[in-house]
């Protein structure tokens, strides 16, 4: 079991892909249990090496309060957090296309 999950880490089979960050955060804690991997360097790593490039993009260059590659929890925060205002937003923008507009009648007389 910890081979293949060491091998499962070493590739990128774990990466989130199209998955939302909760299921690959969730998959990502059990690989690096079975592994045994506590470093919170490597942690980080792994972790934004298997994010999507936009959500690790975004996290990477953060204006301010850029966060720590030795706190892993907070990576997982911003992730998580990411995830749901793109979610959200797309569900606006999704109710906002399917509203019709009003349209403007002119009365002939």
């Amino acid at each position: 079991m910890e081979a293949d999950a060491i091998n499962t880490l070493e590739g990128i089979s774990y990466h989130q892909g199209g998955r939302m960050v909760d299921d690959y955060l969730d998959n990502f804690q059990t690989l690096v249990s079975d592994v045994g991997y506590m470093d919170p360097r490597t942690l980080v790593v792994k972790f934004q090496r298997g994010l999507k490039l936009g959500i690790q993009n975004q996290i990477a260059t953060m204006p301010y309060g850029r966060l720590a590659n030795t706190d892993p929890d907070t990576w997982y925060t911003a992730a998580q957090r990411i995830d749901q205002a793109r979610l959200t937003n797309e569900a606006f923008q999704s109710a906002s296309h399917s509203t019709p507009s009003a349209t403007l009648r002119t009365v002939s007389a």
